[in-house]
């Protein structure tokens, strides 16, 4: 059998999986996340490599290059640092291969030009999460987010699907193929179209389809979080990009959710009083400033692409530090952290201030370049809203940073050698990216 080269990332990665799964009856389950790692970097070699090959239901764009690839890495990075961790260590082989086949589907996610190979990747992403948010060993916060996230997420694949068969009916095409797709050229494709914008959209937590968000933030375990915010919601984002590229009727309705969930999440992250909750409803401001650069047409597209990129590291950035904390953190115990991992530390204050926009992080860049891209498109409404939010956003993200909060026992502060490398290493990524994103730009 020939295989499409397209596909080779997804066999590796799939294949992986498989192997992962069996893991643990074999014992070998305490090397199966780095077998994982080393999958997912192969992936990312191999989409690499094939960028410039089309098939019939995936292909490697600029786009989905990028994100493709940020996301393999991202994982790998997510595996490799869990396996430090204590919650997955008894089934070390089962989470990896739950965490290889999300990654399964969130490549099929950025890379599909077929609306039922979305579909499938969507299920292949959202289904292990379920498992992962209530991991054993985790509290009764984490079974209680993962009945919600599994809940609202079933309703929002129900109505993904609906968008398909409305689509269909009224083009008799499954085919996404930006710019050329003619989904929205009738009023049941244009009805569908809105249903796959509104389920993609809960996916990423943008208003008004953002009630979960908080409650899932809260609950889950922050390693999970790394691949739940860090590279489930970039692939979710990278749908969006091929979905909004191939129908331009969708920009106005982007436009006006970006508008919401900028407005929106700020305010309800400046209410938040709890770190977790706090970075929840912010997530709802950051979906916003990542469709606020769709809904400027073609241009904006490469703009989106960069955010959600910059947004996927400073989630894992952010969830790698919290993961040293204990569950129920209300805010960060900074005195006790710096003391202990003081280079973890550094990692999760340059995240968060990368979060808010600080000049000249990341962060800044991203999002100077997403109002760049709107005046641009001569939506000054939208840009400056983008502007307002981000200097908002100040309030809350230096309060989680000068907020006092003290730890009754430091030795539930979690200490891991490997972690401070991590750390070391995230911040010397995010030094070249102060370098490196204001060229791209230009």
């Amino acid at each position: 059998m020939v295989y499409s080269p397209p596909l080779l990332p997804l066999l590796i990665v799939a294949g992986a999986a498989v192997i992962a799964f069996l893991g643990d009856a074999l014992r070998i389950g305490k090397i199966m996340p780095w077998w994982g790692g080393g999958a997912a970097i192969a992936a990312a070699i191999s989409i690499m490599v094939e960028k410039l090959t089309l098939g019939d239901f995936l292909y490697w764009n600029s786009s989905a290059t990028l994100l493709g690839v940020y996301l393999s890495l991202a994982t790998a990075a997510g595996l490799t640092f869990v396996a430090f961790h204590p919650l997955p260590r008894k089934l070390s082989g089962s989470f990896t291969g739950l965490l290889l086949t999300a990654l399964t589907g969130s490549l099929m996610l950025v890379g599909g030009q077929n609306l039922l190979f979305l579909f499938v990747g969507l299920e292949l992403q959202v289904l292990p999460f379920f498992a992962l948010l209530a991991w054993p060993g985790s509290g009764r916060g984490a079974l209680e987010a993962a009945f919600k996230y599994a809940l609202l997420a079933a309703l929002a694949s129900a109505q993904f699907a609906i968008g398909i068969a409305l689509i269909y009916l009224g083009d008799g095409s499954l085919a996404v193929i930006p710019p050329f797709s003619g989904m929205a050229g009738t009023i049941y494709g244009l009805i569908g179209v809105l249903a796959l914008l509104a389920a993609l959209s809960f996916e990423i937590a943008a208003a008004p389809f953002h009630a979960w968000v908080a409650d899932i933030y809260q609950g889950a375990p922050a390693p999970m979080l790394i691949f739940l915010s860090g590279v489930g919601k970039v692939a979710v984002m990278g749908a969006l990009i091929t979905l909004v590229s191939a129908t331009p009727r969708l920009q106005l309705p982007v436009a006006v959710i970006a508008a919401a969930s900028i407005l929106i999440g700020n305010l309800l992250a400046y209410r938040a009083g709890h770190l977790r909750r706090m970075l929840g409803h912010s997530a709802i401001a950051h979906a916003g400033y990542f469709l606020a650069a769709l809904a400027a047409g073609p241009v904006g597209t490469i703009a989106a692409s960069a955010y959600a990129l910059v947004y996927g590291i400073m989630s894992v950035g952010t969830f790698m530090g919290l993961s040293s904390l204990p569950e129920n953190s209300v805010a960060i115990p900074w005195t006790v952290l710096r003391a202990r991992q003081p280079v973890l530390a550094g990692l999760l204050g340059v995240t968060l201030l990368s979060l808010a926009g600080m000049p000249p992080s990341i962060g800044f860049f991203a999002k100077l370049f997403v109002i760049i891209v709107d005046i641009h498109g001569q939506i000054l409404w939208l840009a400056l809203l983008v502007a307002f939010g981000s200097a908002f956003s100040f309030v809350y993200y230096l309060s989680a940073l000068w907020k006092p909060a003290t730890l009754s026992n430091p030795d539930r502060l979690l200490c891991r050698r490997g972690w401070e490398g991590f750390a070391a290493l995230g911040i010397l990524m995010l030094a070249l990216g102060w370098v490196l994103v204001p060229y791209g730009m230009g």
